[in-house]
């Protein structure tokens, strides 16, 4: 009864989409490798570029993002969404192969934008997929499953790239291809082709209303909140090696070793999270991860013991944790069949704006001022985003999901 309250009783937890959780786990295992300790440490230090280039390399991947990520939404809305992720797969492997074959920090922006273009095809056809495929009241589970598996796959990439940066950085170009092309072998295998029973050409519609006219207010105020609070976290990453270095005195790798209990116990809340969100609203959580973060961040701007460096890194990870399925949920719950994907890529697209915002804006503020003055501003731009998520629920209500709880149709 117990795990029943939690989400994750046995049943429940069968019913998940395991094939598409795996794959997400495989690809972002590369892009944990990628983004954290190739830009974080490789670039910086082994090729010469200064702390601003980790801001600069994440920019131009979620500058990439941000524009392909609803084109590539629309087209999963005209064909199998399986092959949109095929797509996206095989799109990422030029641009990891050719980080590890040509090391210079400036054409090292082309590759980003490159990987970011590829990485665009993955959330929109995963979020359509599950709405396709998931009743309203069980959305905030399977969108904190999938945010587990991300998490998961790219801590590990992050802390293996990490072990290894130092001595062998070009194994962390080869683990990265062979988990992309991993992942490419698990979507062929196991995710079906359920909307029009083939994997080629284009998928049959009904006539749909123009995009534009449903375009909401509340889709919009939505997409705000989202925009504000991806662009703070993102803020961080160029902080954390300047932060451990010059506040806590500690290597990028100890650092991240030290870390790692605070991102798997966080880790372990994403489908509660999910499930509180299926139970009480979408809101609600998201409202408490915004101010658990901002208490995690003047936690660890405070402080220069590792230790408790480490609890507000802990609260930072759940405060996100308990945020970013709430708001998944809410924008499957708002994206009507004709639209599904293109509206779940543009909402998702704001991800990646802020991933290009916050990383650029944070490596100049971490520049200027130091880690733990970047540290308050996020935080009180998170407790803006807290009061502004006060505004929307009172506005539109809880987002208490309606309909009972829905099962796959098909095991993914």
């Amino acid at each position: 009864m117990k795990f029943e309250r939690l989400g994750i009783d046995r049943a429940t937890l069968l019913s998940l989409p395991l094939g598409l959780g795996s794959a997400i786990f495989l690809v972002q295992v590369a892009l944990g490798t990628i983004l954290f300790a190739t830009f974080q440490e490789f670039v910086p230090n082994e090729l010469g570029a200064g702390d601003a280039w980790a801001g600069y390399l994440l920019g131009a991947y979620g500058a990439a993002r941000f524009v392909f990520e609803t084109p590539s939404g629309a087209i999963s809305d005209r064909i199998e969404r399986k092959l949109g992720l095929l797509v996206g797969f095989a799109s990422m492997l030029p641009a990891v192969t050719l980080m590890g074959l040509y090391q210079d920090y400036h054409a090292y922006l082309l590759f980003a934008a490159m990987l970011g273009v590829g990485t665009a095809f993955l959330w929109p056809a995963a979020y359509a997929i599950s709405a396709d495929l998931y009743g309203e009241a069980s959305r905030g589970k399977v969108a904190g499953f999938l945010n587990l598996c991300q998490l998961l796959g790219f801590g590990t990439g992050a802390l293996g790239g990490a072990l290894v940066v130092e001595r062998f950085p070009n194994v962390m170009f080869i683990l990265a291809g062979a988990t992309i092309g991993t992942a490419w072998v698990v979507v062929l295998a196991f995710i079906p082709t359920y909307r029009g029973g083939r994997l080629w050409g284009w998928i049959g519609v009904e006539q749909r209303p123009s995009v534009w006219s449903i375009m909401t207010a509340r889709m919009a105020f939505l997409s705000v909140l989202i925009l504000a609070s991806t662009t703070a976290v993102a803020m961080l990453v160029p902080a954390i090696r300047p932060y451990g270095e010059d506040v806590l005195d500690r290597s990028f790798a100890t650092l991240t070793l030290a870390l790692a209990p605070a991102l798997v116990l966080g880790a372990l809340f994403f489908i509660p999270a999910g499930h509180m969100a299926d139970r009480i609203g979408r809101q609600a959580p998201f409202i408490l991860g915004q101010f658990m973060v901002v208490l995690g961040l003047l936690t660890v701007a405070g402080t220069t013991s590792l230790l408790v460096a480490g609890l507000g890194a802990f609260l930072i990870f759940v405060g996100n944790v308990f945020s970013v399925p709430a708001w998944n949920a809410a924008i499957m719950d708002l994206a009507p069949d004709a639209y599904r994907g293109t509206l779940i890529g543009l909402t998702v697209a704001l991800t990646g704006l802020g991933l290009a915002i916050g990383p650029a804006a944070g490596g100049m503020l971490t520049a200027e001022f130091g880690a733990p003055a970047t540290f308050r501003i996020v935080a009180a731009i998170s407790a803006g985003t807290g009061l502004a998520v006060l505004v929307y629920a009172r506005i539109y209500g809880l987002g208490i999901p309606n309909a009972p709880p829905g099962r796959s149709r098909t095991q993914l």
